[in-house]
């Protein structure tokens, strides 16, 4: 049976524990995240509301999605990095992770939310939830708040 996955804003402190989860060649958060929370590091055109929150199982991180807000490409949100270890991923961890980013956007005011793909292979995860193509590097959503439930 599979550990009840946990969801929280992550603090300084959990830090170090997120940076060291991705593998050799893999994208996401990476010596940067410390300053980047601190509001010491900004991404091109970055703004200094930002957070991070992560997702653990059985006390140990298992994945993460940061963003802040921008002006980046006309955006009012970025998204900054968003991992799952391989273990938890297509079990919900990266979509609940994204959804719940895409609430502190809309609360903050940032529909229109940019994400930088890295990685062709994400493409399809940001497809699934409502992004459309900018440029060849790039990813939209016109408005995030599509990721939130309806009432």
């Amino acid at each position: 049976m599979a550990a009840i996955v946990l969801y929280r804003e992550a603090g300084l402190d959990d830090v170090p524990k997120l940076v060291g989860l991705p593998r050799p060649g893999e994208a996401g958060g990476d010596h940067r995240m410390l300053a980047y929370l601190r509001g010491e590091h900004h991404p091109q055109q970055a703004l200094v509301p930002r957070i991070l929150l992560m997702a653990e199982a059985a006390g140990s991180p298992v994945g993460y999605v940061a963003g802040h807000l921008t002006q980046r490409f006309g955006c009012d949100g970025e998204l900054q990095w968003i991992y799952v270890v391989p273990g938890y991923r297509r079990s919900g961890v990266g979509s609940r992770l994204l959804a719940m980013l895409a609430g502190w956007f809309v609360e903050h005011g940032a529909h229109r939310v940019c994400v930088d793909v890295g990685d062709d292979a994400a493409r399809p995860f940001y497809r699934r939830h409502g992004a459309i193509e900018l440029n060849r590097h790039w990813m939209v959503w016109a408005d995030i708040g599509v990721m939130l439930p309806t009432a």
